[in-house]
């Protein structure tokens, strides 16, 4: 039990379940320059691209469409690539699945019979979200000037760098000067750091892929892995950058409604677990989906939703003040359903994690489970939602001492403003993300 647990960390890719990684090493040698150009698919992307032939078929048909996508000149006179070597591989991935590393050997003809500038792109399916590097070293060859470092901080995509997950490095161009001698420069590599919560979450949500890919789920198994995913939703829903928590659950809270509460978590949990299963059904039947985009639009979708939510709650605001109603009153039927939208608005975006889950029960044939642990980390959510809206219903209650009771009649408006900020916030990040 404590040998497989252990195994989860080593399983589950750390760079996301969505994420397809690019590697580019460059050697500059006196007649020729080298890329050794690797891309680490993680799980979800590996299950929509499956084999093309056998292994080698599939290397060599991969290396020519990714040498197609790698662009290099020399003092502005483009250079063409050869395969000189093409290998292809899976190896476990998480809950199940499988990741991949496909491996090119490329080869251009060079002459550094002096200075020469060699500008380098790689745009291989630049609409992914990943890790992306390039190195450059010189053989026989001096590198004056370099805008990359000479050694791979992640091994070659092998072992990434433990502090990286929230901010991956993007490198796609280089630059380098290459002069005929010895030695070599570069630049070096600022690798950010990532939050304890983070880390940790990572840490539930790989031992969750263990259980779930586990060869025999017994009962005492399944049910740890139920009460992860519980545990999960949980700390997602109180993640930072989840508008749903704060919005919903002060929305739900601000009335002192616990039925209203009660509305906006449990439509939480049936609007992701819907999508969850939506999306898990859309990634295995076609390869050309792009699951950080669909996530994206929903999250402008999500933020949308939320900002219009504000707006109705502003202008409802403004109107009651102007007739001197009591702030608080005249909900009715709009206020039912602007509760049940906040909760739609809340569940939009399916968790990745919740998701690689699912498809690895899938793959082991292990659907019902999946979609039990599915279930179960929206419920987690819900259990976020509720005790926020608890708390700030208490809250809500506590008289206002001083200067701040004269704030009272102001609160409905103030709420307002904030819903309104909050998804309006959320709506840009998340179609910044889409840029």
């Amino acid at each position: 039990m404590i040998a497989m647990l252990v195994a989860a960390a080593l399983a589950a890719h750390p760079l996301g379940n969505f994420s397809v990684n690019h590697y580019d090493g460059l050697t500059i040698h006196p007649d020729r320059i080298e890329d050794t150009a690797i891309v680490d698919s993680a799980e979800i992307p590996t299950l929509q691209q499956p084999l093309n032939g056998s292994p080698a078929t599939h290397a060599q048909i991969a290396c020519a469409q990714l040498r197609d996508t790698i662009h290099v000149q020399a003092d502005g006179q483009p250079l063409a690539w050869r395969i000189a070597q093409a290998s292809f591989a899976y190896r476990p991935g998480a809950a199940g699945l499988r990741t991949s590393r496909l491996t090119c050997h490329l080869v251009a003809p060079l002459r550094v019979g002096r200075p020469l500038a060699i500008t380098f792109a790689n745009s291989h399916r630049s609409d992914t979200v990943g890790w992306r590097e390039i190195t450059a070293k010189g053989h026989d060859v001096r590198l004056s000037a370099s805008s990359v470092p000479s050694r791979s901080v992640s091994g070659e995509l092998r072992d990434y760098p433990t502090d990286l997950l929230s901010s991956p490095l993007d490198v796609r161009q280089a630059r380098i000067t290459a002069t005929p001698g010895n030695g070599e420069s570069g630049t070096e590599v600022t690798v950010p750091g990532v939050d304890v919560v983070t880390r940790y979450t990572g840490f539930l949500a790989d031992r969750l892929n263990t259980l779930i890919g586990a060869d025999r789920l017994t009962v005492p198994l399944g049910l740890l892995a139920l009460l992860l995913s519980l545990a999960l939703g949980a700390v997602h829903a109180a993640m930072p950058g989840h508008g749903k928590t704060v919005m919903a659950a002060y929305l739900a809270g601000r009335t002192g409604r616990l039925r209203d509460a009660a509305t906006v978590a449990a439509t939480v949990t049936a609007t992701h677990t819907v999508g969850v299963l939506a999306l898990g059904v859309l990634v295995t039947v076609t390869t050309s989906l792009a699951g950080p985009a669909v996530l994206g639009w929903l999250g402008v979708a999500s933020g949308l939703i939320i900002a219009a939510i504000g707006a109705g709650l502003l202008r409802s605001a403004l109107r009651h003040r102007h007739h001197g109603d009591a702030p608080g009153h005249g909900h009715g039927h709009g206020h039912g359903a602007g509760v049940v939208a906040l909760g739609v608005a809340g569940g939009l975006v399916p968790s990745p994690s919740a998701l690689v889950v699912l498809l690895g029960a899938m793959a082991l044939g292990r659907t019902a489970f999946g979609v039990l642990t599915v279930v179960c980390y929206g419920l987690g959510m819900t259990l976020t939602l509720l005790a926020a809206a608890l708390a700030l219903r208490k809250l809500g209650d506590r008289p206002l001492a001083g200067r701040l009771q004269r704030l009272r009649p102001y609160s409905a408006m103030m709420t307002a403003t904030l819903v309104l900020l909050v998804g309006t916030g959320l709506a840009l990040r998340a179609a910044a993300a889409l840029v």
